[in-house]
């Protein structure tokens, strides 16, 4: 054990640097879970911190992504950090009261399933269970995909408060295939349909020659927790294959919902709940 006389004026000065950069990246959380971010002043004020210091402080931390600053010069929370919270989630109880299932679905429809969660616009993967088949998805564990061109993503979008809808569609949608909705009012319409059938169909729109159907997973509140996809070739997903998938999908997340606490009724819950904040917000 290290004797407190021997620490030196150095170690002090990385542990009161270390502090201050874990208060930059604490009063980030907000800003950017509110997506506009945070001035140099504002982070200032909420670091309490004067501008000189925290520019040295953020330096580090834009050179390892752990920080962005946009083109208006206002700061938020950067893709690093997205590593490090997958790395996190890939240990919560959610993953493995979930593997089982993943595994299930992933023989009965002989395509790759994944498990994913939301986060500032995109989703997540936290786990993928491979099929049999020859031809694999190169999705991987930690990968981000846009919300409005994914099945999971529109699935989450559909459920979650409209305000991430309006900063999905304020972020920009460019096409990422010539199936992309790009268009706002359709993107709407399109979350109408996914509440009332219960699940999103990713329709070749993110990758090329991929389609995939999601489902969404609630918690005991009867809140959106996560989503549960089924993704494969567009030649082996199609016509009445992609319902058959879909139902198969929706059984799966519907379980993992109930062993998550959910209530009975958590799909018209989450649906009211939704419908009100598409009316409301």
């Amino acid at each position: 054990m290290q004797n407190t006389n021997d620490i030196t004026g150095e170690d002090r000065n990385r542990s009161s640097s270390l502090r201050r950069a874990l208060t930059v990246l604490t009063a980030l959380v907000k800003p950017t879970a509110d997506q506009p971010g945070a001035s140099l002043s504002e982070l200032a004020i909420s670091a309490a911190l004067n501008k000189s210091t925290l520019l040295r402080i953020l330096e580090p931390l834009l050179e390892a992504g752990l920080v962005e600053r946009d083109e208006d010069s206002r700061y938020r929370l950067g893709v690093a950090t997205v590593t490090l919270g997958g790395a996190y989630l890939a240990g919560l109880d959610l993953r493995r009261q979930a593997l089982p299932i993943l595994k299930r679905l992933a023989r009965e429809t002989g395509e790759t399933v994944h498990l994913l969660v939301y986060n500032d616009g995109d989703v997540t993967y936290i786990d993928k269970i491979a099929g049999p088949s020859s031809i694999q998805m190169a999705s991987r564990v930690g990968d981000r995909m846009p919300a409005y061109s994914t099945a999971s993503g529109k699935v989450f979008l559909a459920h979650l408060p409209r305000a991430h809808y309006d900063a999905a569609v304020a972020a920009g949608m460019p096409a990422r295939t010539v199936n992309t909705i790009t268009s706002p009012e359709a993107l709407l319409a399109e979350l109408s349909t996914i509440l009332e059938q219960g699940y999103a169909v990713d329709d070749i729109e993110n990758e090329l020659d991929i389609r995939c159907v999601s489902a969404p997973v609630f918690d005991h509140n009867g809140h959106i927790t996560s989503t549960i996809s089924s993704s494969g070739p567009a030649i082996r997903i199609h016509g009445t294959r992609v319902a058959e998938l879909a139902n198969i999908v929706r059984i799966g997340a519907d379980e993992l919902s109930l062993r998550l606490g959910a209530p009975a009724n958590f799909s018209h819950i989450a649906r009211g709940r939704a419908l009100n904040h598409e009316e409301t917000e």
